[in-house]
């Protein structure tokens, strides 16, 4: 098993038009067999926190990594 981060990102404007890649929410996934698993795990999260039926309707993308929980 391992550990991921997975943050969803939206592109922002600022007030001069420019866009920015934000963080919506960044979620921890402790146990997941794989990044496949783990990504799939924090879509399900992120869509019950925001009250979304789509991940895709509050974020445009997302990035996965792997997180070092150490023991």
């Amino acid at each position: 098993m391992a550990a991921f981060r997975i943050c969803f990102f939206n592109e922002i404007p600022d007030s001069t038009g420019h866009d920015h890649h934000c963080c919506q929410r960044s979620i921890e996934i402790l146990e997941a067999a794989d990044e496949e698993e783990a990504i799939a795990l924090a879509i399900r999260e992120f869509e019950q926190l925001e009250k979304i039926a789509r991940w895709d309707l509050h974020a445009r993308t997302y990035e996965c990594a792997p997180l070092d929980v150490g023991i």
